[in-house]
């Protein structure tokens, strides 16, 4: 029997991030939030798994096989002492260097069988008192993954 293996495609999505140049100066968290310190690094990037639901479509395999398309949360974190405006600068750079890598490597390292970047959130937190200002974008990454029970 062979279930998919959620953290096993998180772990290959951050190796692959920290392996790249485009991404490995940021701190890659998996099911983790950033944690203190972060002020050095400036960047991060926040893996989670966000959902799953069935493939619509699929024939009857006769209980052999299920699709899902599993939605990954890829955050990319910008955080800056100066300004908020620092802050929103290192995400965008991040953001986007994040995307590429992703567009590089639709397969996660043969980990899933497809997939496709959507769109996301944007969350800001501004603490001027505290000199904390942290911008983060979310890019929604859908991925094609099946369950096998041999």
């Amino acid at each position: 029997m062979s279930a998919v293996d959620y953290t096993g495609i998180l772990t290959s999505l951050a190796a692959i991030l920290r392996a790249d140049a485009l991404t490995s100066a940021a701190r890659v968290f998996v099911e983790e939030d950033p944690q203190f310190g972060m002020s050095d690094v400036g960047q991060a990037v926040v893996l989670t798994m966000s959902s799953r639901s069935p493939m619509s479509g699929q024939a009857i395999a006769a209980g052999k096989r299920t699709r899902y398309l599993a939605r990954i949360g890829v955050w990319s974190v910008g955080f800056d002492m100066e300004s908020f405006g620092a802050a929103c600068s290192k995400r965008d750079t991040l953001l986007g260097n994040v995307e590429l890598v992703l567009m590089a490597n639709r397969t996660i390292s043969g980990k899933v069988t497809a997939s496709n970047l959507e769109g996301g959130e944007f969350m800001n937190v501004r603490n001027p008192g505290e000199n904390v200002f942290c911008a983060m974008a979310e890019t929604v990454v859908s991925a094609e993954v099946s369950a096998i029970n041999t």
